[in-house]
């Protein structure tokens, strides 16, 4: 099982809610400094009735909460143009992780898609790709993220970034300062990798 938080950081688990592919993510935050613990996405079949597949949702988000303690859920608002079905079933999916979390004492925070976007690239129309490039950079990955992977790892970030990178877990300037010194070199500089693919995401998007 993992550790859980330390002492100077924030642990935050993103979430990219769905009922067939759901993304998480867990992002550690000491002071400026960003480190993916770990990601992936829960794949579920169309063909397993909905409440078969509300209950694997419901048992994925209670490992994931039980394998890897955090300090907040960030998770994707709902975002549905017409279907209210659609937007009904989405609910569901959301309510569930939202649920756990705040029943074990964790705060919650949503942010819209268009959000996220504009946090990680600087546009909220920014292409999945774009956002893909963008977290491989910021996180240092050795491999391209999932969309709905990629999804979860950008509203952990958002949130990192809202939060003031884990500052609101430090007692005072000086234990933060002390806190960054110590990281390992495995941790990324988020501020200035940040810029760099800031700048190397908009010129991907006027090459095409």
């Amino acid at each position: 099982m993992d550790q859980g938080p330390t002492k100077n950081s924030l642990r935050i688990l993103g979430i990219d809610p769905g009922s067939l592919k759901m993304g998480w993510a867990v992002l550690a935050c000491q002071g400026p400094l960003l480190r993916r613990i770990d990601s992936g996405t829960i794949r579920l079949s169309p063909r397993t009735p909905l409440p078969e597949r509300l209950a694997a949702v419901l048992q994925a988000s209670e490992r994931l909460l039980g394998t890897y303690p955090c300090d907040v859920l960030a998770i994707e608002a709902a975002f549905v143009r017409d279907n209210p079905h659609t937007a009904l079933v989405l609910g569901q999916a959301r309510g569930i992780p939202i649920a756990l979390a705040a029943a074990r004492g964790l705060p919650v925070f949503e942010y819209p898609p268009a959000t996220v976007k504009r946090t990680l690239v600087g546009s909220g129309r920014a292409e999945k790709s774009q956002m893909q490039h963008m977290i491989q950079t910021l996180l240092a990955l050795t491999a391209l993220p999932a969309e709905d992977e990629a999804d979860a790892l950008a509203v952990a970030i958002t949130h990192a970034r809202e939060a003031g990178f884990a500052m609101v877990a430090q007692p005072n300037r000086s234990s933060a300062t002390a806190a960054v010194a110590a990281a390992t070199p495995a941790v990324t500089p988020a501020n200035t990798l940040y810029l760099q693919a800031v700048m190397a995401a908009k010129s991907k998007g006027r090459a095409r």
